[in-house]
Formats: structure tokens, sequence, C-alpha cells
């Protein structure tokens, strides 16, 4: 078999199906055995591959982006057969059979026209067809070409006939057309015309060559060998090249770069100049780069000798002293790199230590650093220093004296500057540390702390400011607080320093928080203020206290009054008053959960219990905000002074909560049920207090429904009960129920029309 890559009607590659051995790839990339063409732009880098597996060859698509297909479907994986078309990318993988296959000859067709002109296509038995159809043997993309055009069938004896399909345009050979359905035998060289385009069958069974164009091969072989023999003999006559590469070499050495140049092109026209081409090429390009590096160090060298610093460090900077071939003209000349280098490195150190010594903002750990670089320069420089370099050590002495002694003087100043790094940092100990540094006898030293002074010291005063509104805010003067003005210096004056200017960001950082803070106080005093005053006891809470008046609320005292209208504005009754009588059992009814607000939005008024938990919620609420390690140094002066208070008015809760729970426990009927709801209303923090070891919560809703099943019995039974069983009924129903249950409602109101009727 022969297989063949083609794209667009061009064969990319082929090979014989005995000569594939191991693994055939196919793909964009360059490393596949077989590339395809750059314009395919489908084909993945390793598209598919063709591999011997046995006597059979297949072909694997190599998890490629857009699939390898076979007669229009994906596939992964096929034994290849005569006849198969397989798409890659743009790319066809044809398999067809070897001309010689079997020991017989195959005929072929050679298109002469058209897009895939030069193209050449076996004739495979038993037939070939061509046509614009995409599955023909041969396909013609062309609007005059029929779907299936023409027919060649080839017989058992390799002779090819051909026919017309009954094609629209028809089909010829040499010439004549062929008649409808009628076979014509072709003869090697014949033209077969399809519509316009036109092909030249070639038989199988006939050898073609071409003796004439051998002959003049032959005329032009021996032509060719004439003029060589020429050519090596004139060759002979001259110098080799190799003599005048050597001669530019040793004038390079000389430093004779312009002669060495003139030399060397020579040698492009001399014996042998063709072996020698790299070597000649190659020592142009380093006969050049030689030349600029010693003049560049020339130059150098005597900017060096007299001082001139920013003239050597541009002439240093353009010379290539990092690349070896640039210093390799002669022995000498890597010493001479070793001394560029050593002066680029001196002078770099130098220059950069005089620009930041007479800077302001010159910090003490950049000085440290330019003198470490200074000292490393003066380490290179050997007992032999150069003549060039001399003038420079002597500068770079200087410079290192003076650094130390500025490092010494100024190190006070550069603890002091690191100080402001604390979160409260020793102002006044800082501004003594300036203030010293401003009468140092160096003049850098001096000019900077000159400079750093000013904004320092209004750092300082703010600093005491911002002492006095924490204060203020600890005092209770909350608003004053918030109203001072830190007066912090210039943003740009701060900026010479960055531990300066982060120094003024952290007091105005802290300032702002301290703002906040005293803002979320005065919120937060201000609500319990409200619901407790600021000084003395808690009125709500000396009530709960209050044992006579809890006797009264225990035994739901507001029963024996007239039951209390709902647009009512004084309490019916110190139950009313401290629980509130629709009030109360809304809560306890709604337990485990909170009772809805919408429910309790239109009562006469709040009671004295709920007034009690809101005020608890608020100081428990601000114990914690003042408990968090951010807002401890609040708690202070006035402040702490009403801590203490607060702490007192949680303990009587506490108290109260207590007495409750132990009735709780000891009692049991109504005024248990109450004694609950009340520990549920003061406790504001869950799971501190239990009820018969439940929640009191879970506890609560059990036992309240325990109440209201008796309650809705004897309601049940007062329907159909006599006047006096009734009258017992209700006298029941009163003694045993909530004030707030309908129920009790219910029955409160007939006693209080059985009274009237009295």
């Amino acid at each position: 078999m022969l297989i063949r890559l083609e794209h667009n009607g061009r064969i990319v590659q082929e090979i014989k199906s005995e000569d594939i051995s191991g693994e055939l790839t196919i793909g964009r990339s360059h490393t596949c055995t077989w590339p395809v063409p750059k314009e395919d732009t489908v084909a993945s880098s390793r598209h598919a591959c063709v591999f011997l597996k046995g006597r059979t060859i297949w072909l694997k698509d190599l998890e490629s982006t857009n699939g390898t297909f076979f007669q229009g479907k994906k596939i992964e994986k096929r034994k290849l057969g005569l006849g198969d078309k397989i798409g890659i990318g743009n790319c066809t993988l044809c398999v067809e059979a070897d001309k010689t296959e079997g020991g017989k000859a195959v005929s072929e067709l050679m298109v002469l026209t058209g897009k895939t002109r030069g193209q050449k296509k076996p004739l495979n038995p038993p037939s070939f067809i061509i046509g614009s159809d995409p599955s023909s043997s041969l396909v013609f993309l062309d609007m005059l070409v029929s779907r299936k055009h023409a027919e060649i069938t080839i017989k058992e004896d390799n002779s090819c006939w051909i026919r017309d399909l009954g094609s629209k345009n028809g089909t010829s050979v040499n010439g004549l057309a062929l008649r409808d359905d009628k076979e014509r035998l072709l003869k090697d060289g014949d033209r077969i015309a399809i519509s316009h385009l036109e092909m030249e069958f070639h038989d199988g069974a006939v050898k073609r060559s071409n003796k004439q164009a051998m002959l003049r091969m032959g005329i032009l072989g021996a032509t060719f060998v004439a003029a060589m023999a020429l050519f090596w003999t004139y060759q002979h006559l001259r110098s080799p090249a190799e003599a005048f590469v050597r001669k530019a070499r040793r004038l390079a050495a000389e430093q004779q770069f312009v002669t060495a140049s003139a030399e060397l092109e020579k040698a492009v026209n001399a014996r042998h100049s063709a072996s020698c081409q790299v070597a000649i090429e190659d020592l142009r390009r380093l006969l050049g780069i030689w030349e600029t590096t010693v003049g560049l160090w020339t130059e150098a060298q005597r900017s060096l000798t007299q001082g001139k610093w920013t003239q050597a460090s541009r002439d240093l900077g353009m010379l290539q002293a990092a690349r070896k071939e640039a210093w390799e003209w002669n022995d000498k000349a890597p010493l001479e790199k070793e001394n560029a280098l050593r002066a680029k490195l001196m002078l770099d150190s130098l220059l950069h230590a005089e620009s930041s010594i007479v800077r302001e903002d010159v910090g003490y750990e950049e000085l440290a650093e330019d003198n470490a670089a200074v000292k490393k320069a003066l380490a290179v420089v050997s007992a032999d220093t150069p003549a060039s370099l001399v003038r420079l050590k002597s500068d770079l002495d200087s410079m290192q004296r003076r650094q130390e002694i500025l490092l010494d003087e100024g190190s006070g100043l550069e603890k002091a500057l690191n100080r402001l790094k604390e979160t409260y940092p020793p102002y006044l100990e800082i501004v003594t540390a300036v203030g010293k540094a401003r009468k140092s006898s160096e003049g850098a030293l001096k000019r900077r702390a000159e400079v750093l002074f000013e904004p320092i010291q209004a750092l300082s005063k703010s600093f005491t400011k911002l002492n006095e509104a924490a204060q203020l805010a600890r005092e209770m003067e909350f608003s004053k607080a918030m109203g001072m003005d830190l007066m912090l210096p210039p943003v740009d004056a701060c900026s010479i320093d960055l531990r300066v200017s982060q120094a003024r960001l952290n007091l105005d950082k802290v300032f702002l928080n301290l703002r906040s803070k005293a803002g979320q106080m005065s919120f937060l005093f201000s609500e319990i203020e409200k619901r407790i005053g600021r000084d003395g006891e808690s009125e709500v809470i000396r009530v709960l206290q209050d044992r006579l008046i809890m006797e009264k609320v225990l035994s739901c005292d507001s029963l024996s009054l007239p039951l209390p209208k709902r647009s009512r504005r004084d309490a019916a009754g110190e139950y009313d008053r401290v629980l509130g009588v629709e009030e109360f059992y809304t809560h306890l009814s709604a337990m485990p959960e909170q009772a809805d607000q919408a429910m309790l939005s239109d009562l006469p008024f709040i009671s004295l219990l709920t007034q009690a938990r809101e005020a608890l919620q608020k100081i428990e609420t601000l114990k914690r905000f003042l408990n968090q390690p951010d807002n401890q140094w609040l708690a202070g002066g006035k402040v702490g002074a009403q801590m203490k208070r607060l702490d007192a008015i949680l303990t009587q809760r506490d108290g109260i909560v207590k007495d409750m729970a132990e009735r709780v426990e000891s009692g049991s009927g109504r005024q248990a049920l109450i004694a609950g709801g009340i520990v549920a209303r003061l406790t504001t923090m869950p799971g501190t207090v239990t009820l018969k070891s439940q929640k009191p919560e879970e506890w609560i809703v059990a036992e309240l429904k325990r109440l209201r099943t008796d309650l809705m019995r004897l309601n049940s039974e007062y329907t159909m009960a006599n006047a006096a069983r009734q009258i017992e009924i209700r006298s029941e129903i009163l003694k045993s129920g909530l004030p707030g249950d309908p129920m009790v409602r219910r029955m409160w109101s007939m006693k209080d029309a059985a009274s009237q009727e009295r």
C-alpha cells in the first residue's frame, strides 16, 4: 500500500507500507515525523499517528483539539485499508495501492489544469470515479463538473476503459467526445477533458523516460567540471586566506585595528576563503568590539586621572566590561578588564554616596548601606593601584571618614526616630533627641534635624491633644472629645521621613477611632439613661425587689378590680403596672419564640418588666463593648463609676431572678408560671438559668399548656352548668388563670356584670 498525506490536492508526504517502522506522527509541531503545512491551522501540534501492529497498519488520534474524521464521523483509532480517506485538520490521509504492488504496474492520471495541477492519482481497480462529489476518486470542485461525471474501469489485464456517466458538459479523449455509455480504451499519453479541465493518462505498463533531458544534464555536468578545474588552478596561484587572518590577529594584538581590518578584507578574496568564512566574519565582528572597547577605556582612564567623575561614569557605563570577548585582543587585555570593573565599582559607590549624603531626607539605614558600599569598593583596590585609580581611591577614603562621623553622631537621632514606630511614642524624648542633633557639627546631620524638628514637635502637641480627648471620653464628655482638633502637621512636612509620615498617619487613625468609640459610647449611655436615669438606683429594679408589690403581682391583684379597658392610660393594679395584663400573656403565649412586635404596638403602656428587660439588655451591650481589648482604655473616670453602678444593677437583677426561680421550684400553678415568666424576661443571656432542669421557655410552654387545658375544660362545662355551678366555675377560672388569657377575661367581664346587677 501507498500512504499519502495531501493538502488542497497537493501531496505533502508519502510512504510505502513496508517502509513504516515505529510510530509516524502527524501534526503542526516541527518535531512530528510528518509536519503539516503551516497554513493548516486546524490540525493540532500532535494530531495523529500511523503505526505498525503485526502486519497491520493503524491510525490513532492523539487527543487532538478538532478530531480525526473518516467518512464524516469522528474516530479515535482505525485499521487502514485501500481507498481510505481520513481527515486530519485541513489535510487528507489517502491509502492507495502501490504502483508496483503485487508485481503489476498501476496506471495513473495526472491533472494538467486547475488548482490541483500536477497532482497524480493511481487508478486502483475495479473502478475510478471522476466528479464533484466529495466521495469521488478524483474530486473537481467546479460548477461545470457533474457529481458523477465519468468512470474509468480497470480490467483484470490492467487495461483502462473510460466512459461518460451522462454528465451535462460531456467527456472527451484527445478532443473526441465520448458517446453516452460507450467505453473507450485509454492509451499512454491520452488527454482526457472533463468540461474545461484536462488530465493525462499514464499507462503503468509503459516506462517513461526523457533521453533528451538526460543529454542536456550530461552537457551541463561536463561544463561544470571544466569550470571547476579552471577555478582550482586560479586559486592555487594566490596566497591562502589563513595567512591574512593570522596577520590581522597579530595587528589586533598590537591594537592596530584599522590595519588589521584592511588585512582581513584581503582574506575575503584569497585562496581557501570559503573554508575561512566563519573565522573571517567572527574576527571582523571582534575587531569592531575591540576597537570600541580600547577607545572607551582610554577615555575613561583620562577622565579618572583628571577627576572628571561624571564623564568617567558615562564612559565606563558604555563599556561592555562584563563581556569576555570584548577583552581578548591580547594577553594583557583581561588585566585591563579587571581594572575597568574595579574602577566602575569604586566610582559608582563614590557617586552614590556623594548624592545621598547631602540629601535632607537621607535615612540612617541608607547612609549605613552607602558606607558598606564604599568599604567594599576600597577593599578591591590592590597595593599596586593603577595611576588612573589613585585619585578615585583618595576621594573614597575621605568619603568613608565623613560617613563614619555622620553615622556615629546620627545614631542617637536614628534611635529616637525608630521610637516613632511604637504604639504610644515618647514624644518628649524624641523631640529632645532631635534638638540635640540640631547642634551637630556635621552639616548634613544638622540640616536633617532642622527639617525634622518642626513636624515632630507638632506631632508631640497633637499627641497631647489626643490624650486630652481620651480623658474627656472617660469623663463622659463625648461631644467635646469628638469635637477636638488634633492640629496635625501638614502631610508634606512629614514626608521628609517615612517614620514621621507613618507616625502622623497613626495619630490620625487613632483619633478617628477615638471619635468613633466616643460616638458609640454616647449612644449606648443615652439608651440606658432614657430607661433608668444616670444616677441612683433603678426604679424598675427597685419595684421588682419590693416583696409587698411582688406579692400583689403574684396574686394577680388586678383581677379584684374591674376589667381594664384597652384604651386605659393608668395601670389597673400592681400586676398590670409591673407585668401588663395583655403584654405579659402575649409574651408567655409566644414562647419559645419572641412575641410579634405588631401585637404589642397598640398596648396602652409599657410594663415595668419590659422596661427593666430593655435596660438590662442595653447595660450588657455596653459592658460587652467596654470589655473588648481595643476599648478597655475607656473604663476610667466617670465611665468607670457608671459601670460600677450598672454592674450593681445587674447583680440586683441576678438576685431577683434567683428569688423567682426558687418560687418556681417550690411552687406550682399560676404563681409559679408568673415567676417563671419573670425569670425568662429578665434573663437576657440564654443558657444561664434553668427552671426544673429545663430552659425557661420550654418549661413555660409546657406549664401554660397544662394550665389552659384545665381552663378549657372548665370553660366547656360552664355553658351547660346551672347558675350556682357557673359561679363556682367562674371563681375557679379567675383563681387559677392569668389575667391576659381570653377565657379569664371573659369570666372577668361576667363577674363585673354580676356585680353591677347586684
